[in-house]
């Protein structure tokens, strides 16, 4: 007998972004990811509320902003949710649900607290080789099989550590790659086509080879258990690629993350949705999907309705900010469907990367270019639909004043509505981070 309350499996992967074949890119590394999303909806303007691994993630099961929240940066240096938030997974364990958790979280250990079942060796830290994808998938699969015929419902968690740096075989033999590897590759439009970016791409090839593998070990196992036509199976990610312009910026290759969700008979097969989303409304959501209130203090909001195609989603902007991942690098947005706003708070370089990034071949390959090492200005303003790449800054431009005036209040708005401390002055930093 079907369930009145679904079963939930989240598969978040690390740094993956939209690289993968359902959004265009190296389609043939992801058969199953590609059959998953002809059965599912696929969110083509999703948005996650920071290009930070921890404080992307914070939302993501708190349905609030990281400012708002507490997760200003990362966990593994210290940053942490304030103890009072109501967690995603916990709110589903009060209902009913079974939960558990397998791979990366990257949050800190007592926010796990919502789960019946976690790995016994998971790390909530980054660089955990526990997070490893085929290790994830196994893990999960084989607690499917031993759970998914219970009488409750369950909630299952799946962090895959791809595509994080290093790539899979990156700290290998860099001669292992073949001239067929280097070029069955799609290198992103804001990055250099060179030898050094191919081969960082075929790694990351691999990366999402491992994942597209563990996510069809997983929803093997679904089926084996009986219950797929009862479970609502989503796949994402916590931000863009760990490369130059992505990870760590919010320009959109650092902010839009693939969303593909699947509902046997609810949601449509093959529905490409078009509404603006954030990671901020998943929590609330899935929660209307279980048929679970959610807490007034949620900031998000349900897209359920744009999902199953019966009314799209009641946002006409989505927002974004970072404050710290290894430096302090205070900036926020706000992005319609047309054009996005960036205010930067302190004058930093053009681009502030990770260390991982800044030592990248690729980011090496790139020491000519002007536009990486010059000052960001105080205000960015980008017209998406004449300029994909988000490299004409009209902030100064005559006719875009009105625009820009607009959307700075919009964003002014949101952040005193949401009480953003940045407004007050700077945000300091954790004495042990």
């Amino acid at each position: 007998m079907v369930k009145k309350r679904p079963n939930i499996i989240l598969l978040i992967s690390h740094d993956l972004g939209c690289h993968i074949g359902p959004y265009g890119v190296i389609p043939t590394a992801c058969p199953r990811l590609n059959d998953f999303a002809a059965e599912s909806a696929r969110l083509d303007a999703h948005f996650v509320t920071s290009p930070g691994c921890s404080q992307s993630r914070s939302s993501l099961i708190t349905g609030r902003y990281p400012h708002s929240n507490g997760q200003f940066g990362l966990s593994h240096l210290g940053w942490t949710l304030n103890r009072d938030e109501t967690l995603l997974p916990s709110v589903l364990r009060d209902a009913g649900y079974r939960t558990a958790m397998f791979g990366i979280w990257h949050l800190h250990e007592w926010t796990l607290k919502g789960f019946c079942d976690v790995s016994d060796d998971v790390s909530t830290r980054d660089c955990s080789p526990e997070g490893m994808a085929e290790i994830a998938g196994s893990r999960a699969a084989q607690w499917l099989q031993e759970n998914g015929e219970r009488d409750e419902p369950f909630y299952l968690h799946v962090g895959f550590w791809e595509a994080h740096r290093p790539f899979c075989g990156q700290d290998g033999d860099p001669t292992e790659l073949s001239e067929l590897d280097l070029a069955n590759v799609d290198v992103p439009p804001y990055l250099p086509d060179n030898e050094a970016t191919r081969r960082e791409c075929a790694h990351l090839r691999k990366s999402v080879e491992s994942v597209d593998a563990s996510v069809g070990r997983i929803l093997d196992a679904l089926d084996a258990s009986g219950q797929r036509d009862n479970t609502i199976v989503i796949f994402t990610s916590d931000h863009g690629l760990p490369f130059p312009r992505a990870k760590g910026t919010l320009y959109d290759p650092g902010i839009q993350v693939a969303f593909l969700a699947r509902w046997p008979g609810l949601i449509g097969s093959g529905a490409a949705v078009k509404a603006l989303t954030s990671n901020a409304d998943v929590m609330p959501t899935l929660l209307e999907a279980a048929g679970v209130a959610a807490s007034n203090r949620v900031q998000g909001e349900s897209f359920l309705g744009a999902l199953r195609g019966k009314g799209g989603s009641a946002r006409t902007a989505v927002f974004a900010e970072k404050t710290y991942h290894e430096h302090y690098d205070p900036i926020r947005c706000v992005r319609t469907e047309r054009f996005k706003y960036i205010r930067n708070f302190e004058e930093r370089p053009n681009l502030v990367m990770p260390s991982d990034i800044y030592n990248s071949t690729t980011r090496q390959s790139m020491t000519d270019d002007e536009a990486f090492w010059g000052r960001r200005p105080a205000e960015e303003l980008y017209d998406l639909l004449a300029d994909t790449g988000e490299t004409n800054n009209l902030a100064l431009a005559p006719e875009m004043q009105e625009i820009k005036r607009g959307l700075e209040l919009q964003l002014i708005e949101w952040m005193s509505e949401t009480e953003d401390p940045l407004l007050k002055g700077p945000i300091e930093r954790l004495s042990d981070g």
